[in-house]
Parts: structure tokens; sequence; C-alpha cells
């Protein structure tokens, strides 16, 4: 019954409201019984007799015992207890001596001219008193009616009977008519946008993506924002997949095309001189070598993404990485008559994969070098800054346009390759794999470029403390062996 949102609303708002008339009630009842209507109106009945006394007696002198008389018929007639005390507070007389002794406060502070004071059984009295002429103090008191004894007095339950309840019912009806309402709407309020949440996300369900608005309380509005973004994402994620699964559908179809119909050739007797057979085999070899550095390339990617990538954490000399990487090359670059300029900082240690990071910078200063003019320099620089190691490829080609450079490091993403001297394509997963790995090492790629004038390739990692816990690790491996 309760299971809608909306439904427990209600039930919420109901029980509160409930709740509180319950403890205002409960509240009134104690207030009722601490500080009763009908002691106040006792206080007020005495007043007005001690005011009838003070009148009689001012008007006429009369002795002790004709003042006893008279306290006794006055006691009579307004059923109430007079007691006279003299100077030093003795008792002098009591209208109701058989009920047990009142002592009027035997000390050097006044008591006050009205309020309570308890016999010697512990029975409560209201009193008010008057010091006579004569400097007696005269007391009326009557018994008080709060507390438990209240609870069984019928004048109170007429008064709650008459009075209270009815007033208190009415304000708890209204309030609960209005908490009610008032439920209904914040029930709506808070409700609508998670319906329509709901229907977003069952129109995702059925491959419709849509944003919804952001309204309500801050929770659902952060809820709200949360499910845009994730919609977001998942759109992104999809087209991502999209786009992957047509590109690496492209990048397989052209070499795979090449690779059946020189086959095919081959089989058929259509390439039947030495030299033919020689070129369909080459171009077959090529294209599968380019099928095999996709694949490797597709699944190192995958295994970035499930986070399933294992790299060695060892300690690094960076020096001896770059000059492996600049000798690898140079036969690369006397090829393109491009020259290559290495300029080596001292540098820190860093921990890391080695052979990963010699495969970003390869990447890095091979693309420099199929993209720098000939009789040009490709510099390679490297140098400790803070915490951090910077290596720093920079060619003389003829720079990336603005609108690439957001892009350059997406998967895929090809750059017009006319760029390139060779003209050969490549698979552009290069530089995603490249940076890739250096994310992996806690580290990032920048990129700056110039039209007409080259691009600057950045590698940022960081380096380690000597009394980095790896590098005693390694420290201590090196010493036993």
């Amino acid at each position: 019954m309760f299971n809608s949102l909306r439904a427990r609303l209600w039930l919420t708002y109901a029980i509160i409201i409930l709740l509180i008339l319950s403890i205002l009630g409960l509240g009134l009842l104690i207030y009722v019984i601490r500080n009763p209507i009908i002691d106040r109106q006792a206080i007020q009945r005495l007043d007005i007799a001690l005011s009838f006394i003070q009148r009689q007696l001012n008007d006429r002198s009369l002795s002790l015992k004709q003042n006893q008389e008279y306290y006794n018929r006055v006691s009579e007639s307004l059923t109430i207890r007079l007691l006279l005390f003299d100077q030093e507070n003795k008792l002098l007389h009591d209208t109701e001596s058989e009920e047990p002794s009142i002592l009027w406060p035997v000390n050097d502070q006044k008591p006050p001219t009205q309020g309570r004071i308890n016999d010697l059984d512990g029975k409560t009295w209201l009193y008010v008193s008057w010091l006579t002429p004569n400097g007696d103090t005269l007391m009326l008191a009557a018994p008080r009616r709060g507390g438990i004894q209240l609870l069984r007095s019928p004048q109170l339950r007429q008064i709650l009977k008459d009075d209270f309840l009815p007033a208190f019912y009415r304000a708890g009806l209204v309030a609960f008519v209005l908490a009610m309402v008032f439920a209904a709407w914040l029930g709506s309020w808070i409700t609508a946008p998670l319906k329509e949440i709901e229907a977003a996300s069952e129109a995702v369900a059925s491959g419709e993506f849509r944003q919804i608005s952001i309204q309500g309380p801050d929770e659902v509005k952060t809820l709200a924002g949360s499910y845009n973004e994730m919609v977001n994402r998942v759109q992104t994620t999809q087209q991502s997949q999209r786009d992957f699964v047509a590109n690496v559908s492209h990048e397989l179809k052209t070499p795979l095309t090449s690779i059946q119909g020189f086959s095919q050739a081959i089989l058929d007797g259509t390439v039947d001189s030495e030299k033919s057979l020689q070129k369909a085999a080459g171009i077959i070899k090529s294209e599968s070598d380019r099928m095999y550095r996709l694949v490797i390339d597709l699944l190192d990617l995958a295994r970035f993404d499930a986070g399933t990538i294992v790299l060695d954490r060892l300690a690094l000399d960076l020096n001896k990485i770059l000059s492996g990487v600049v000798d690898q090359l140079i036969p690369q670059a006397a090829e393109a008559r491009v020259h290559l300029t290495l300029d080596v900082e001292p540098m820190p240690t860093c921990v890391g994969d080695e052979d990963r990071l010699a495969q970003v910078f390869t990447n890095l200063v091979d693309n420099a070098i199929k993209n720098t003019p000939a009789e040009e320099i490709v510099h390679i620089n490297a140098w400790h800054e803070e915490m951090f190691a910077r290596i720093q490829i920079r060619d003389s080609g003829e720079g990336i346009e603005e609108e690439h450079l957001t892009r350059i490091f997406e998967r895929f993403y090809k750059i017009d390759k006319s760029r390139k001297k060779d003209g050969k394509p490549g698979t552009g997963l290069g530089l995603a794999i490249a940076n890739q790995i250096a994310q992996a090492h806690g580290g990032e790629i920048f990129v700056k470029s110039t039209v007409g004038v080259g691009s600057v390739f950045e590698v940022v990692l960081p380096v380690v403390n000597p009394d980095d816990s790896t590098i005693a690790i390694n420290r201590e491996e090196s010493d036993i062996l």
C-alpha cells in the first residue's frame, strides 16, 4: 500500500502530525496539572475573602475571642481554613484544628503573601496572608486540587470536555488536513523529476538518449545532474564503440583486400614471373605486418581499458633509454636525411617500465622524423624540474593545425597523411597508446605546434626520492646479485 514515494511521504507527515499533536496535548495537560486554572481561581477566592475580612476588622474592634468566633463563622460560610499566628509565628487559632497543622516558616525571610504551603502530612495548601494592625498574621488557606488530585476533579474533567478538547480536536483536524495537502504538493514536487528520470531511463533502454531538466530539491537536482552526466557518458561510449568498430573494420579491410587480391592472383597464375611474384609476396608480407601491428596495438589498448596491463616498476635511467631510442632510429633518420640531436641533463631516477617508456619515445621521435623535411633537425632534450622529468621532442616540420591538436591522441585519428614524407598510412593508435603509457606512469604528454614552424611533444614523468621504497628494494636486489 505504501510502496510509492508519495504514499510514504503522506504516511510520514501523518505520523509526524499525530506525534506533534500528542506531544502538544500531553504538554498542555502537564501544564494544566502543574499550573491549573483551579489554583488561580482558588487564590482569587481567597483574595476576595481576605478583602472582606479586612474591611470587617477595620470597621470594628473585636477581642481575640470575638475574632476567633468571627473566623469560625467565615471559615464555615466560605469553606476555607483560617489560621492566626502571633508575632513570633506561633499558632493562636486554627478553624480546622482537626486537620494536620500548618507551621508558618520561622526565619528572617518574610514569606510571600500568597502561594503554596505544606502541612505536617505533606498536603499542599493554597494560601493568602495578611499582617493585621496588631502585628499578628492571618492566613486564609484552601486545599490545592492540582497534581494527581486534579485528575480526579470533576471540575477539571468538565473544563477539558467543554473548553479544551473541542478546540484541540478542531485545531488538530485543521493541522492534519493542511499537512496532508502540503504532503501531496511536496510529494508531487519531489516525485515529478524522479518520474522524469524514470521515463528517460526507459527511453535509454530503447536507445533514445535525452537530457532531463534540473529541478526539485537539492538531492533530486544532484541525482538529475548525475543522470544527465551518465547519459552523456553512455552516449559517448556507445558512439566511441561504433566509431571504434568502424575504424577497426576500415583498418583491417584495406590490408585484407591487398592480401586477398595478391594471394588470389598467385593462385590464379596471373602473377607468373619471378619479379611479379616477389612483388606480390612483398606486399602480402607488408600488409600482414601492418595487420599484426594493428592487432598488437588493439590488444594493448584493450588491456589499458580493462586495467589489466602489467607494467614493471623498476628504477630507470632515462639517459640510457633516450640514447638507446636515438641509436635505434639513426638509420631511419639517415634514410630520411634528418639529423638527430640529443641533449640530456643529469636526470634523477624514475620508476617504471623501461620497454613501455622506450615505446613512447620511439613513437614520438619516429613521428618527428617522418614529419621533418630533409636536412632539418629533430631535437631531443631532457631536464629535471622540481619533482618531474621533462623530455621534449621538437621537429621543424609543417606543424599541426589548431583543430587537430585537441584530437591527435584520439584512437584512429589521423592527420592528412600527405604530411608524412613516406606517405605510408599509420594505424592512428600510436599517440593514443603513448599517452596511455605516460598516464599509467603518472605522467602526461603535451603538444604545442605552430603551422610552418614545427611541433613540440613534451613527456612529463614523475621522479622519485632517493629513499623511495621501490628504489631501495631494487638496490638490495642489485647488491645480492
